[in-house]
């Protein structure tokens, strides 16, 4: 269970661990454009990917869909500012793909969390991570150039520019679709002229 192998990876998981958290998270398969979350609503779950790929995003004031986030095989997600403080989000969450999660309620995991204090490394972990994402994310907008962020996103998520749709890809960048695929037709001519020389 990649759930496990994930949290095992931070602490070590006791039998009575094992036993608790797999009846706390509960296996749902999603299917492609289900919304997990809306905005204005409380984030009332966490999510692990076993498979699929999922996006948070919002709208800005012109109306228009921005993506926040990507998230992939073996992330946990939510939205951390609603589900923390059980508030109202500005965000939504969707899946770009079919595939298969893991649910915990907030109550849920405050009970395990109870039940098993050792898991607040785990969940120190999981909330330091958000925080990253979000920091690095900021970053690259104000101080990394349309083809940094680009190439950034290649770096770190490679699977995102072949499984998301240009749309979400262009948004998440902060460019338009029409400069995507100008850097993207860029970087293929370069790719060429590369194995030309290379034959």
């Amino acid at each position: 269970m990649l759930l496990l192998t994930e949290i095992e990876k931070v602490i070590p998981i006791s039998k009575e661990m094992d036993v608790a958290t797999r009846k706390k998270f509960v296996k749902r398969k999603v299917f492609k454009t289900e919304s997990l979350h809306e905005t204005g609503k409380i984030a009332r779950e966490l999510f692990f990917i076993e498979e699929g790929l999922i996006r948070i995003f919002y709208h800005n004031d012109s109306g228009k869909d921005i993506t926040y986030g990507f998230y992939t095989e073996g992330d946990f997600v939510t939205v951390p500012e609603s589900f923390y403080t059980q508030s109202a989000s500005k965000y939504h969450m969707e899946t770009l793909e079919e595939g298969l999660i893991y649910a915990i309620s907030y109550t849920e995991l405050n009970l395990l969390l109870h039940d098993f204090p050792e898991m607040q490394r785990f969940e120190n972990k999981t909330l330091q991570s958000f925080l990253l994402k979000a920091s690095e994310r900021i970053v690259a907008l104000q101080f990394l150039s349309a083809e940094e962020r680009y190439d950034t996103l290649m770096e770190t998520q490679p699977s995102i520019i072949r499984r998301a749709p240009l749309g979400t890809i262009a948004s998440y960048l902060g460019i338009t679709q029409e400069t995507l695929s100008r850097i993207r037709n860029k970087k293929k001519s370069l790719f060429d002229l590369d194995q030309k020389r290379i034959a």
